[in-house]
């Protein structure tokens, strides 16, 4: 592994745009998704697949990022995966058939996937990577919800081909920042855990599997779900963009939580506010309720993803359980949208819903009970 040196301004302002940029549409799916529906006619099963798709491929690309990023280093990496957004979001905008569709939309996050796991090596050599993640936090954040308040306008003008076709352009300008990361970065060639290793961590792997799964399901559909309440796109596309915000406090939030029996605490209390939150966003109706109700849900999903990675640590002080960390909230996010397709109809989605607060509350008994059981634990207040 090479050292951590210090990245000059231009590789770290370039890398913290690049990871912003790439889940763009992908982060658009919310609103895109009904539009999209009435335009081709979706089935349930065809609904589900589209919301999975772009997770999906990202999934493909960040499990498999040790085969293919020792040859391509981090440039190589992001060069490619920009590329492949540009010619997936082209061809996504110009699909005459569904199946042409959801093939773009994997290929779309194809892409995503290579951007962001070509910039792993990238922020490990920095002197600063917590400070380097938190900037690319905050520019995805504010990047999407600047996206998701200009998308309203975008469908009203061209529909769903005009949004795709504005993500290209935001790509096209993004290829250069490209050249401005470094050509290699070497990767680390340790063998991947075994399932013996996993062991100690798997009670809370399986948490962070279901629990991402339910985040796949409550995001994805939000936007169906606005127009099911009698929102108008624009307004759906509006209330998103502000409830996106909600994972700044989030984040400030989970700062506070040190110790065990804390996070604990945090934990239960988090889960019920987003079950909560779920039943109000089912249950009244206007704007408002949705806006303020998906800003909980969000701001929850802020909170609970940093406790996770604490769990992991408290389970496993090898430290060899948080390797599946990445894997386990790809695979849950991708396979979340298609567990929800099972439950919705064409014209709703309440059920997906239903299912999402379940994997919630499941995914909480794991999460706390792997607190309870640690070995030796002795939790402080």
């Amino acid at each position: 592994m090479e050292k951590a040196q210090e990245l000059n301004w231009g590789a770290m302002g370039s890398l913290v745009w690049l990871c912003s940029m790439a889940p763009l549409a992908a982060i658009l799916m919310p609103v895109l998704i009904p539009v999209i529906q009435a335009t081709h006619d979706l089935s349930p099963v065809e609904l589900g697949l589209l919301a999975s798709a772009d997770l999906a491929g990202a999934c493909i690309a960040t499990v498999t990022a040790p085969l293919w990023l020792h040859h391509l280093g981090a440039r190589g990496g992001t060069l490619l995966g920009t590329a492949t957004l540009i010619a997936a979001n082209t061809l996504g905008a110009l699909s005459p058939s569904v199946t042409a569709l959801l093939t773009t939309r994997l290929v779309a996050g194809l892409g995503t996937g290579l951007v962001l796991s070509s910039a792993i090596p990238v922020v490990a050599r920095s002197l600063q990577p917590a400070r380097l993640v938190s900037a690319i936090q905050v520019m995805q954040l504010l990047l999407a919800a600047g996206a998701l308040a200009g998308s309203g306008w975008l469908l009203s003008q061209g529909g769903a081909s005009l949004v795709l076709l504005a993500v290209v352009g935001v790509s096209i300008f993004s290829l250069p920042f490209a050249f401005l990361l470094p050509p290699r970065s070497s990767v680390s060639a340790a063998a991947l855990p075994t399932l013996e290793q996993l062991r100690p961590g798997a009670a809370v792997l399986v948490a962070i599997l279901v629990y991402f799964a339910a985040v796949g399901m409550l995001t994805n559909y939000g936007g169906k779900l606005g127009l099911q309440s009698g929102l108008s796109i624009g307004m759906v596309s509006s209330a998103l963009a502000l409830a996106n915000l909600g994972a700044l406090p989030g984040s400030f939030v989970a700062m506070f939580a040190g110790s065990a029996e804390r996070r604990r605490r945090f934990l239960i209390a988090v889960c019920i506010i987003q079950c909560l939150a779920i039943g109000v966003v089912l249950l009244v109706s206007g704007a408002t309720a949705f806006g303020l109700g998906f800003f909980a849900i969000q701001m929850s999903i802020a909170i609970v993803a940093p406790l996770q990675v604490a769990l992991l640590v408290d389970r496993d002080p090898s430290g060899r359980a948080i390797e599946g960390l990445a894997a386990m909230q790809s695979v849950g996010q991708a396979a979340g949208p298609l567990l929800g397709a099972l439950f919705i109809t064409a014209a709703n989605v309440d059920g997906a819903y239903g299912l999402g607060v379940a994997c919630v509350i499941v995914s909480l008994l794991l999460m706390t009970g792997g607190v309870a059981r640690r070995p030796g634990s002795s939790p402080a207040a």
